[in-house]
């Protein structure tokens, strides 16, 4: 059974108290963040069509390349998911 909705704000709302984001790359065509929480490490890109990264972490094609952009992106494609099932 999935988690209510009370729970996901909760948990959501602990995820944006306690989690921790720094830019690790940036080109003007990504930026690539890596986001801590509960001693487990997320990395993300986000990029333009036309970029030039290479990596291992996901990528998701959108022109806001904030940090807060990449924490809500984290926890609603990366996190959330998760711990819905």
């Amino acid at each position: 059974m999935g988690r209510t909705r009370k729970e996901l704000y909760d948990l959501a709302n602990n995820f944006y108290l306690n989690s921790t984001i720094q830019l690790v790359d940036k080109d003007f065509t990504y930026s690539l963040y890596r986001i801590e929480y509960q001693d487990k490490l997320y990395e993300l890109c986000i990029a333009n069509r036309n970029n030039n990264y290479n990596g291992p972490a996901p990528t998701f094609y959108l022109r806001n390349q904030s940090e807060n952009f990449a924490r809500n992106l984290c926890w609603k494609k990366l996190i959330e998911p998760t711990i819905q099932k």
